[in-house]
């Protein structure tokens, strides 16, 4: 193969991100985009002229694992109006001294969405910010310790993008907060992409129109409006809001390979900040071919259903990596075709709001006002970063040279409940060591299906958690001879190193499981937890059978426990076999109730996590 290529590289250490020329390649003709990074790139001429196409994407980070910490490190530092919390990093507050008459509102949830949510605290928006794993809800923990931070007398409202593992941490959080009595949560549903796959359990998706809602209940809370009035408009301007996503090129995650494969001369419409999939797939095009997709969707869309002369206020987002000038255009684009429909914008913002990482792609969002006290809470006076950076000269500041660790390793318990043997406290602990063994074996697997729905990141999870869980076993710090202690410590464990909704949902089940051990510990007391566990999942994660989730695994295995003539061995098969019978469902909880049937064609990969710990709890027994 004789290369033939454009500019050649002159620097050997360019302090500069610049892209070479498209190289062709005489054998194929075929263009190879390649990107060169700073300082030290490790593409070689040889790679380069050969059109290796690498794995992970390049990222301006040190290592994966502290980027959300040093993200968070890196705002404090340079915004003078913000601080961490002592009690918790990932926490994000007002530098300013708590108003004990303002409502105080807190929002937040997975990271790799900057500037929300953390952006956005300050006068005149949040008075806090939860701050999660990328792409990974933060534990109620971190929640709660926001709550307590900022909560008062006034009251406090929590803002959630409309997610099944915020919503079930933030409730969580809610659920334990006993500062004040005027407490709410505030689901934030503006997603429009697919009202065509009917109403899920879920609910819509929360996007970018989460910041013009927050904009009005900040102002409100800042002119000293009531809680309740506070709540009250939210869920109206909820009501009247809708927004639309596209993306050219999909985002990637720190250490990681893009999210998904998109050809290069498709477009994905409609998609989620978390990189699901959207509504379709459609050829690529000029900007103003791409606008009229997203807007046709979006007026026509049953949650705004707009008509001309309707009054609205317009945000343009961009998702992560968009140049300024296709912004530009798609400004122009997006003005042109409303003036052309007919509807009057009294209100347009364009900028970086709420980004899925890097991703090449755009969200429009527009708001149908039919309340003009909403136009001024827009236009009222705010200093945050990220709407408008205001707050002031720079200052030199101190901060500690390492955050502490965001993850607690305690997880003491009070001795309570039923008490066992020590040769049932030592089958315990031979079917943890068991379980460990085979999540390891299997993880993969589960990431693979997870991948097919989700972020693919179902086995680390639950890796992630054996781990800890071995590592607690290991220096005998588990209380193994009170199951009820037992339960609740494992479920600490799922929510504190977890996280996530895998983490929440592991942990409620835990949790609720552990009631079945408070008098004693019998013969049907495993049973009777399997049962609390699975009540606690549905009526927190509204997932119900048939919706293509663990509860499916689950539900089959306490159903095959009220039998009279149930063996453990049938549990086991009944949750297997159910497992198994999720390829042939339609999602309709969860993130994969986002995602086309056509990627749903593998078993659940939360129903199989079920199948395989159950069989690996029973095989440990004999």
């Amino acid at each position: 193969m004789t290369p033939c290529y454009g500019d050649a590289l002159k620097q050997d250490n360019p302090p500069f991100l610049f892209t070479l020329r498209p190289i062709i390649t005489s054998d194929n003709e075929r263009p190879v985009p390649i990107l060169a990074f700073v300082n030290n790139a490790s593409l070689s001429i040889v790679e380069v002229l050969a059109g290796r196409q690498m794995e992970v994407t390049k990222k301006f980070v040190n290592k994966p694992s502290e980027c959300v910490d040093e993200s968070i490190r890196g705002l404090v530092l340079a915004n003078p109006g913000l601080e961490c919390s002592k009690d918790c990093q990932r926490v994000v507050l007002r530098a300013s001294k708590k108003s004990e008459e303002k409502v105080a509102l807190i929002a937040g949830g997975g990271s790799g969405h900057e500037p929300f949510a953390a952006g956005f605290v300050g006068k005149g928006f949040l008075d806090a910010a939860v701050c999660g794993d990328v792409f990974a809800s933060p534990p109620s923990d971190h929640v709660l310790s926001a709550l307590n931070s900022v909560a008062n007398k006034a009251g406090a409202i929590a803002f959630v993008i409309n997610y099944t593992g915020d919503r079930l941490n933030f409730g969580l959080a809610l659920e334990r907060f006993q500062g004040t009595p005027n407490l709410d949560l505030v689901f934030i549903a503006d997603d429009v992409a697919l009202e065509s796959k009917g109403e899920t359990s879920v609910g819509r998706r929360g996007l970018a129109g989460a910041i013009l809602l927050l904009k009005i209940a900040g102002s409100m809370a800042e002119k000293g409006k009531s809680f309740q009035a506070i709540v009250e408009s939210t869920r109206k301007v909820n009501d009247h809001l809708g927004t639309m996503g596209l993306s050219l090129y999909p985002c990637s995650l720190p250490g990681k390979p893009p999210l998904f494969d998109l050809p290069k001369e498709k477009i994905e419409l409609g998609l989620g900040i978390h990189g699901e999939p959207g509504c379709e797939r459609i050829q690529m095009k000029g900007a103003k071919e791409i606008v009229t997709a997203v807007m046709e969707k979006l007026v026509k869309s049953s949650k705004l259903n707009l008509k001309a002369k309707d009054r609205i206020v317009v945000l343009l987002n961009n998702l992560g990596s968009v140049s300024q000038i296709e912004m530009n255009v798609l400004q122009m684009e997006v003005i042109e075709w409303i003036q052309s429909f007919g509807a009057e914008i009294v209100r347009f913002y364009s900028g970086t709001f709420m980004t899925s990482l890097d991703a090449h792609g755009i969200s429009v969002t527009i708001l149908k006002v039919v309340d003009d006290a909403w136009l001024e809470h827009l236009e009222s006076e705010c200093d945050v970063p990220a709407w408008k950076n205001s707050s002031g000269p720079f200052k030199s500041r101190h901060l500690p040279e390492a955050f502490e660790s965001s993850k607690s390793s305690a997880y003491e318990a009070e001795v309570k409940g039923a008490t066992v043997s020590k040769k049932v406290a030592d089958r315990f602990k031979k079917s943890l060591e068991h379980v460990f063994k085979k999540i390891e074996e299997f993880h993969e697997e589960l990431n693979r299906l997870d991948g097919k729905c989700g972020d693919g990141d179902c086995g680390d999870t639950l890796l992630s958690a054996a781990k800890s869980i071995k590592s607690v076993l290991d220096n005998s710090d588990l209380h193994l001879e009170h199951p009820q202690v037992l339960f609740l410590q494992l479920s600490t464990i799922f929510e504190k190193v977890v996280g996530g909704t895998s983490g929440a949902i592991y942990a409620l089940m835990l949790s609720a499981a552990a009631s079945a051990f408070k008098e004693d510990f019998g013969k049907n007391s495993l049973l009777w937890a399997l049962k609390s566990g699975l009540e606690a999942i549905e009526k927190y994660g509204h997932a119900r059978p048939g919706d293509r989730t663990m509860v499916d695994a689950l539900n089959a295995a306490v159903e095959e426990s009220q039998k009279p003539e149930h063996s453990w061995e049938s549990v086991v098969e009944a949750a297997e076999k159910a497992a198994q019978e999720t390829a042939k469902m339609e999602a309709k909880a969860g993130r994969a109730s986002y995602t086309s049937s056509e990627a749903q064609s593998d078993p659940d990969a939360g129903a199989m996590a079920v199948a395989y710990w159950m069989r690996a709890l029973l095989e440990a027994q004999k």
